[in-house]
């Protein structure tokens, strides 16, 4: 039987990922109950959902890093979603357009460098 050995940068990348993707959804929970009516549900629901599933993510490119991809492409969909509705129909400060713009980077750059264990 043979196991699959993966790159050390999984096994530090993994843990700095999932403690990113743990704060995102730390400050998902406390926009929404600082003031749940500046968005409608299905807008928080996305912005959990790309917390979860980036969360999911990190822990799958640390334990299976095979089905990470997966994983933290749906993640950058939920987060496409929700900066998307933010983008578009709110007053965005310069500062805002560069968090919406570096959670996306991270995580299709995350999505993209573990594309490469789908195979193993």
């Amino acid at each position: 039987m043979t196991t699959a050995t993966f790159p050390l940068w999984t096994r530090i990348t993994a843990p700095i990922a999932a403690v990113w993707y743990a704060f995102g959804m730390s400050q998902a929970a406390n926009q929404y109950l600082a003031d749940a009516a500046s968005a409608p549900t299905a807008i928080w629901i996305a912005y959990a959902a790309a917390c979860i599933a980036g969360l999911l993510g990190a822990t799958m490119l640390y334990f299976n890093p095979a089905g990470a991809s997966l994983a933290f492409g749906l993640s950058l969909v939920f987060a496409v979603i929700y900066f998307g509705w933010t983008f578009t129909t709110g007053a965005v400060t310069g500062e805002e357009y560069g968090i919406g713009a570096m959670v996306m980077g991270v995580t299709l750059i995350l999505m993209l460098v573990s594309r490469r264990f789908r195979n193993i």
